[in-house]
């Protein structure tokens, strides 16, 4: 039997961040309010005379960052209840960007469209809770922020328990367009008819919100994404859903850039500098993210075959 809709309401992926200041309510919709460049300021940087130094003629002369943000993931990349563009990640690129003495543009958008928009050079970056993989590295720059793995999420009823991607042939899977999580159902197709079971039924959304209430409301029974974003909304359903596995080894989430692009250097001198100086860890504390700190910034880094 489907949850009312007020149970749906009250469990919807629309959250009480305990993180956040002010307990703010983090409420999901990916592109219903426009981002204002100070929007959800957080951790103030002064600029550094040694990076800007290793801006780019372009960036320079603009002074303007402009990065593509999936939205509908807390705790990396949402909107606030008061429609400000929230997450560990725009605060990290906050505080780059003031450390390079440049304004922030943030670019709401789908994660399906993050690397086709960088290849268009429509943006200097994008964010949205990306893995980073050697896949990934051949058509963009990418720079280690995070390390996290992925996550399945179901209701607390449930009895499916996730060993391996064979225990999800014939289950329907919600995640977001575009993600590697698609990628890998399609390809363990053949693997489900060698066990002579039915495919995995994937079910593919704009954002992890949508994703999220696809399983809440029963229309799909697992809910798989990164672990930030999985292990926040287990958290926050008070009891109503429980992680049932993890895919993936531990690797980086991070920053991508257009391959070659001019500007890596620099954001990662900046990211970098922000580890250093501290905010990188106040930041990741105020999302509850500890543990999935890292103390070296790479740029394309290498063994990320997944």
């Amino acid at each position: 039997m489907s949850l009312s809709h007020r149970h749906r309401a009250a469990t919807r992926f629309v959250l009480v961040s305990l993180f956040a200041m002010g307990a703010a309510l983090a409420a999901i919709q990916c592109n219903s309010v426009a981002a204002a460049p100070d929007a959800a300021a957080s951790l103030d940087e002064t600029a550094q005379p040694a990076l800007v130094k290793l801006l780019p003629p372009g960036a320079a002369a603009s002074k303007t960052l402009t990065v593509a943000v999936a939205l509908g993931s807390p705790p990396d990349d949402f909107r606030n209840d008061k429609g400000e563009i929230a997450g560990w990640e725009p605060d990290i690129l906050r505080a780059a960007s003031q450390s390079l003495g440049l304004a922030l543009d943030i670019r709401p958008t789908t994660f399906d469209s993050l690397i086709p928009g960088l290849q268009a050079k429509r943006f200097d970056a994008a964010v949205g809770q990306m893995g980073v993989t050697e896949i990934r590295e051949k058509v963009v720059d990418m720079l280690g922020t995070l390390k996290g793995n992925e996550l399945f999420a179901a209701l607390a009823d449930t009895n499916i328990t996730v060993k391996s991607l064979d225990d999800l042939c014939s289950v329907t899977v919600a995640t977001t367009r575009g993600s590697r999580e698609v990628e890998f159902a399609k390809n363990h197709d053949a693997q489900c008819k060698a066990l002579g079971k039915p495919p995995i039924d994937i079910l593919a959304f704009n954002d992890g919100a949508s994703a999220a209430d696809s399983m809440i409301s029963k229309r799909s029974e697992l809910f798989w994404i990164g672990s930030t974003a999985v292990s926040y909304f287990v958290a926050q359903s008070h009891g109503k859903t429980k992680v049932v596995g993890s895919y993936t080894d531990l690797a980086y989430i991070g920053i991508a850039m257009p391959k070659g692009s001019d500007m890596a250097p620099a954001l990662q001198a900046a990211v970098q500098h922000l580890i250093d100086d501290g905010t990188y860890q106040k930041i990741v504390q105020k999302w509850g993210l500890e543990a999935s700190a890292i103390k070296q910034a790479p740029l394309n880094p290498t063994g990320m075959a997944r």
